[in-house]
């Protein structure tokens, strides 16, 4: 029950690498990689569509590159650095729930389409997350945008109601009219916005 048995003498055989036979063996190696990364089948296993991003496929309930707002109430909070451990997936979209007005559990984060970025003029700005600058450079537009939906939202909701706008409030993920006791939620009014 001692330890592992010793290995007999003259097994092991002694390999000279050269240089010359680290690099040919290294090309070998490479190419073969390169060949498998190259073939036709493996490329169609993944489809890419010719444009991942265009405005034309924005959704339609878009508040802005960085709010989406679904009829089932999900608020989609688009995020323009990695999630390093700053917190930045969850304070950003902290930013645009406070603005909103709305319930934190009908939130969600995704990170934003750096292709949109180049074809849209660095429409989310600078996406590099170095030097602890994610919240500092993205905190303003976030609550930019989320105020901006959520006064998009209240007007859509007094012009639905032929009411004037100074009227209506928002608070809980919807509009309400207090004189007319009228309300209707962000879902409902997003396309309208």
């Amino acid at each position: 029950m001692g330890g592992p048995s010793p290995m007999p003498q003259g097994s092991i055989e002694r390999v000279e690498l050269s240089r010359r036979k680290f690099v040919a063996a290294s090309m070998s190696a490479g190419g073969g990689l390169a060949l498998g990364i190259a073939m036709p089948r493996a490329a169609a296993a993944f489809p890419m569509a010719e444009e991942p991003w265009t405005s034309e496929n924005a959704a339609a309930n878009e508040m802005s590159a960085w709010i989406v707002i679904d009829p089932d109430e999900t608020i989609t909070v688009r995020i323009p650095h990695a999630e390093m451990g700053q917190g930045a997936a969850t304070a950003l979209p902290m930013f645009v729930a406070e603005e909103l007005e709305c319930d934190w559990a009908k939130i969600k984060s995704e990170f934003a389409s750096s292709n949109r970025n180049f074809r849209e003029d660095e429409i989310y700005g600078d996406m590099v997350t170095t030097g602890s600058r994610g919240l500092i450079s993205s905190r303003e537009a976030l609550q930019q945008a989320g105020a901006s939906a959520r006064v998009r939202l209240v007007a859509a909701a007094a012009n639905r109601w032929d009411v004037p706008v100074f009227e209506c409030t928002a608070a809980n993920g919807a509009v309400m009219h207090s004189a007319t006791g009228r309300s209707a939620t962000y879902g409902a009014l997003a396309p309208d916005a």
